[in-house]
């Protein structure tokens, strides 16, 4: 993981990564605590936290392309982009299709880093994700919280790699 400064889009987007693991331990925590056989409790959690994954993604990808739109721009050009930049319920092609708005190789980087084990996680917590927002009951081994808490990781890793690692840090003094 990497280090932050304590300020901007490298500070807000570890606040939001910090909570999301927090979250995801008392996860851990409370399964303990659920009875044997209440599976159904269970799977209520699981598919909170897909939500909850899901939208740590959308606002991660938020906070970390406002910041880099505000550090490489400024003007005109930083107004209208800060105006227009709208963050889609998202889905594999949608998540493209921004980040192919700020250089057509963003895409293919990002297919790339993801690899095919990320890429079939992450179409199916989007899925997820749609099915519950829209009252369908998802259940079964695609609720594996373990494994869509490390695609989060894997994603958060990148956004920050590819927009945000060229921030700097503040002096020391």
């Amino acid at each position: 993981m990497t280090i932050l400064p304590e300020k901007g889009g490298r500070l807000e987007a570890h606040r939001l990564w910090q909570g999301l693991k927090e979250e995801y331990d008392r996860y851990v925590e409370a399964v303990n605590y659920i009875p044997a056989g209440s599976f159904r409790h269970q799977e209520d959690m699981r598919r909170y936290l897909c939500l909850r994954f899901s939208g740590f993604l959308e606002k991660v990808t938020e906070v970390t392309l406002l910041d880099f739109i505000e550090r490489k721009s400024g003007g005109p050009v930083q107004f209208f982009a800060l105006g227009e930049l709208r963050i889609p319920n998202l889905s594999p092609e949608k998540y493209g299709a921004l980040l192919g708005k700020f250089g057509p190789e963003y895409p293919e980087r990002f297919k790339a880093h993801l690899g095919i084990v990320h890429r079939d996680a992450l179409f199916d917590l989007l899925e997820i994700r749609n099915k519950v927002a829209h009252g369908d009951l998802q259940g079964g081994v695609k609720l594996d919280p373990t494994r869509y808490l490390a695609l989060v990781e894997h994603i958060y890793d990148w956004l920050f790699s590819e927009f945000l690692d060229d921030t700097e840090t503040p002096a020391v003094t």
